[in-house]
């Protein structure tokens, strides 16, 4: 920034008062264009359905997410990784996770890019990447190192800043804790008059293991009793209300491995009912952590230039491994020391309209209810945006957005994979230049502005029209064998020229220890709801009234 001297200005003073103006008003606008770059806030949630949200079609009670969305914008096409690790990898980066490495192993993060542009950097909540974030360009960390941990005890990984945590006292509850510790941030980085701030608010929830205060889960014990297809359809009809999905466009089918509610006993539906109840607690808990946050950026008067980012890392957890451990313990969903996870059932509905779950590369796998709220930059508010955006974009849009020019992005060197989606939030033309590319364990995907070829569970390519069928339900494969072959080709090119690798040799779901096989079509291994014991059934017992 060029700022003018005592001297220039006594020497314009006397000799050439327009220049001098000119000078003024020049230096005025630099300084104007330093304090308009707005402090940053990514909140990330963790295994969060696409339907999940009052705003993307839920019944689940989420106030203040509903109200960024009212006065910002939907970007109800975004995309992510399908899975924790190599979702934040990229949405840290701006690479696709093979160039970048499982982790974050090379490269530059955000908070490094930012913190050398004179942010204040913090992340609170979950990491599940290399080395410890402190190391990783942020100035502030309150959280844990690894991929999950009990919401009311904690874990030997929470760290605040390089210091073991363990100040887990009877009222804890993670949630809460993000949250005050968000809060805390805010009040102390909007005092720092010279920086802006990027916060990387990383909450656990709603991933496993399913807990939450038992009064909020009470609120919702029963009403998950209808089963899931009606709360899929309910969803459904509110997202196609709401703009979100096109009234005629194809829905699709029942998935063979799950089901019907009508065929599950009473002690099925009830456990069943318990384990959605609890999941939905959690949810509505996180986006009251949410209010929390904004009612601080309004009380330190920084929330007009503070844009916030809400996305999910990846779709439904599908899985419920422990199950069968956890009932031998006698221990339930919401308990502490439990693990459950949602479950194939509640899977389906979370991620309404779209077909699969968490690791697949399906649309239910990596379709995010993504939301932007900017008083001051976002133009035209409570719109739904439908362009095809990728978690991959969000770091030149950041980076773009601090640093006020769009980063280098060419085709033999390129600094991030993504593109500036700025032009979305001010409401103009934005289309996406190349095609997004998807890839974990025995599942991957490309998907270009009009076609989709996507395989699950190892079992050959599927493909689709996109603009006729974007819920990928009618397999084009077969009939097109020549656009099979081409996107494949590009598919393989992206695979090895990001991952150093000459071959593509997937890992198999099936030799998992966390996962299964999930396929919607034959390939998926079927759900087996758990049932309630007897003996545990008043303790969440269910209003008859």
């Amino acid at each position: 920034m060029l700022l003018a001297t005592k001297s220039d200005i006594k020497m314009y003073k006397k000799s050439e008062p327009l220049l001098l103006l000119l000078l003024i008003l020049f230096c005025w606008t630099s300084l104007g264009q330093e304090s308009t770059r707005p402090n940053i806030i990514l909140i990330l949630a963790d295994d969060l359905g696409y339907s999940d949200l009052g705003c993307y079609g839920s019944e689940i009670k989420t106030p203040h997410l509903d109200n960024l969305a009212a006065n910002g914008v939907r970007l109800a096409n975004m995309n992510n990784a399908g899975m924790c690790v190599i979702s934040r990898s990229s949405i840290l980066t701006g690479k696709w996770w093979p160039e970048t490495g499982y982790g974050i192993k090379k490269g530059e993060n955000l908070a490094e890019m930012l913190k050398k542009r004179n942010y204040h950097t913090g992340i609170i909540g979950k990491w599940h990447l290399d080395g410890n974030p402190m190391e990783k360009g942020f100035d502030y960390f309150f959280g844990f190192l690894g991929g999950y941990s009990s919401y009311f005890e904690g874990s030997p990984d929470y760290r605040l800043n390089h210091e073991p945590f363990s100040d887990f006292g009877e009222n804890f509850y993670s949630t809460d804790a993000f949250s005050e510790h968000a809060a805390s941030f805010i009040k102390q980085s909007s005092q720092l008059k010279d920086k802006p701030f990027f916060l990387y608010l990383s909450y656990q929830s709603p991933h496993n293991p399913l807990q939450a205060p038992k009064e909020e889960i009470m609120k919702y014990r029963g009403q998950y009793l209808k089963g899931w297809e009606s709360i899929r359809d309910a969803r459904i009809r509110k997202q196609k209300h709401l703009g979100i999905v096109e009234k005629q466009v194809p829905l699709p089918g029942y998935p063979k491995n799950l089901p019907l509610w009508e065929t599950l006993s009473p002690d099925q539906k009830d456990l069943e009912d318990l384990r959605m109840s609890v999941f939905a607690a959690m949810v509505e808990h996180m986006d009251s952590g949410i209010g929390k946050v904004i009612r601080v950026l309004e009380e330190t008067g920084v929330l007009d230039n503070t844009l916030v980012l809400f996305l999910s890392d990846n779709g439904t957890d599908s899985f419920s491994v422990m199950d069968n451990e956890m009932l031998k313990r006698n221990l339930l969903p919401g308990d502490v020391g439990s693990n459950y996870q949602p479950g194939t059932g509640w899977a389906y509905a979370s991620v309404a309209p779209n077909r699969l779950y968490k690791i697949s590369q399906h649309n239910g796998g990596i379709k995010t209810g993504a939301i932007a709220f900017w008083p001051k930059g976002i133009l035209k508010t409570n719109r739904t945006n439908q362009q095809p955006l990728h978690v991959v974009d969000i770091a030149p849009t950041l980076l773009e957005l601090a640093t006020q020019e769009e980063p280098k992005r060419d085709k033999e060197n390129k600094d991030f994979s993504g593109q500036s989606f700025i032009n979305i939030l001010e409401n103009k033309s934005w289309q996406r230049n190349e095609p997004m590319f998807f890839q974990f364990m025995d599942n991957r995907a490309i998907r270009t502005n009009n076609w989709g070829l996507v395989e699950v569970d190892g079992n050959g390519w599927e493909l689709y029209d996109l603009k006729k069928d974007p819920l990928e339900t009618h397999d084009l494969a077969s009939k097109h064998p020549d656009m099979v072959q081409k996107l494949e080709k590009k598919w393989m090119s992206w695979w090895k020229r990001t991952s150093n690798n000459d071959d593509y040799r997937p890992e198999s779901t099936h030799e998992s220890l966390h996962y299964k096989p999930q396929g919607d079509r034959g390939s998926g291994e079927p759900y087996v709801p758990s049932a309630m014991p007897r003996s545990l059934k008043q303790k969440y017992p269910i209003d008859k009234n």
